[in-house]
């Protein structure tokens, strides 16, 4: 390890050298250690940020799904409002509780029926000339919108009124 004299003594220069030697090496080793230990930590935050990925897009197919037999449930109700029968009753609780459910997991409806149309949260399916509001305004909504947390999840299907000629 250490270079030794005739006279069996190390030299002070020579103890010098190995010394410098070993704070590079320590200077490298420290710098290695360092770069690991952030490479594992950005692969950590990465993987984090993956799986929640997943798990958001795995919610957002499983509730549009969902929303099918929401719009269903809709029309049911649309279809009985006259009738205040129990089993209309019951179609409103089963819809109130479905939509409840959702919105635990983020999931709400856009409110379009009276807004400005905006092509980022509505598909215009007519234009309809109105003079009763001002034109560029939903009408009627034919298929309710939703978000998932703060983004689009299903644009609403409306009617935008038209200055009328």
């Amino acid at each position: 390890m250490f270079e030794k004299n005739d006279k069996s003594e190390i030299s002070e220069d020579a103890v010098d050298e190995k010394i410098v030697e070993i704070e590079r090496m320590l200077d490298t080793t420290r710098d290695q250690l360092l770069r690991r230990t952030a490479e594992l930590e950005n692969m950590r935050r990465r993987h984090q940020q993956e799986r929640e990925q997943l798990i958001f897009d795995a919610n957002k197919r499983l509730i549009l799904d969902l929303l099918g037999t929401i719009d269903d449930l809709e029309r049911t109700i649309e279809h009985a409002a006259e009738s205040n029968d129990p089993l209309t009753q019951g179609i409103e609780l089963i819809y109130k509780s479905f939509l409840k459910t959702l919105e635990r997991y983020g999931a709400r409806p856009m409110q379009s029926v009276g807004e400005e149309f905006d092509p980022m949260k509505h598909d215009a399916l007519l234009e309809e000339p109105r003079d009763d509001v001002a034109s560029g305004t939903v009408t009627k909504e034919i298929q309710r919108g939703y978000m998932l947390n703060d983004t689009i999840l299903r644009h609403a299907k409306v009617f935008v009124s038209k200055a009328a000629e």
